[in-house]
């Protein structure tokens, strides 16, 4: 389980949110949504260790270090690297071996076996987005977090990569944090929801029930 405990963050003078707990089960996934401006990114930064936290901590299991997978809304390819080099990227950079089944394996479950000597600029919004999801999934992190892998795809695009990922992620059970403006992709993953409203504070709610989902939403 990873713990959030009265975390804190700001940029400058501006407090985007402060005294945020919460507690991310492990092997579970999070539909994180809430108002613009409220600071889920930031949040997902922070966790990530990109933006420093003002008070507060972040513990996992009595205090064990963890590996986070963190795929951004660019999804940060890197344009002069091919995905081949793009996936692997995470393992080059801690000298870890590359594993070529599970690469191939999880290529083979984006379908993106065929792009692999390819580079970003000859990839699709949906293509880039399912070598940024394999470059997080073949680290094996502890969690993943997802800043609206999702928005900047067409309607059947999106449809598409976010059943890949279901699959993906039901093989690997990794810890997710998605974010999301959608209340009805929120809904899609089916499983736990994170509502943060503009004070920063989170509540968790487990529905399939849209009503529930919007009555919380109005009043955040």
């Amino acid at each position: 389980m990873l713990a959030v405990k009265g975390l804190s963050a700001a940029y400058g003078e501006h407090k985007v949110f402060q005294d945020l707990s919460v507690n991310l089960e492990q092997g579970e996934l999070y539909a994180l949504i809430g108002p613009s401006g409220c600071g889920k990114s930031t949040f997902l930064k922070v966790l990530c260790g990109i933006k420093s936290k003002t008070s507060g901590s972040v513990e996992y299991e009595e205090g064990e270090t963890i590996s986070i997978g963190y795929v951004p809304q660019n999804y940060g390819l890197l344009e002069w690297k091919t995905v081949y080099k793009n996936i692997t990227l995470p393992l080059v950079l801690k000298k870890l071996p590359i594993n070529i089944t599970l690469l191939n394996e999880i290529a083979d479950r984006l379908g993106i076996s065929a792009l692999l000597s390819r580079y970003p600029a000859e990839l699709s919004g949906g293509q880039k987005q399912r070598a940024a999801l394999a470059r997080a999934f073949i680290a094996k992190p502890d969690i993943l977090l997802l800043d609206e892998p999702f928005s900047a795809l067409d309607a059947y695009s999106a449809e598409v990569s976010r059943k890949l990922f279901i699959k993906i992620w039901s093989e690997h059970k990794v810890s997710a944090v998605v974010i999301t403006h959608s209340i009805e992709e929120a809904l899609f993953f089916d499983r736990r929801i994170l509502i943060m409203n503009k004070k920063g504070e989170v509540s968790e709610v487990i529905t399939r029930e849209k009503t529930a989902l919007y009555n919380m939403l109005y009043n955040i």
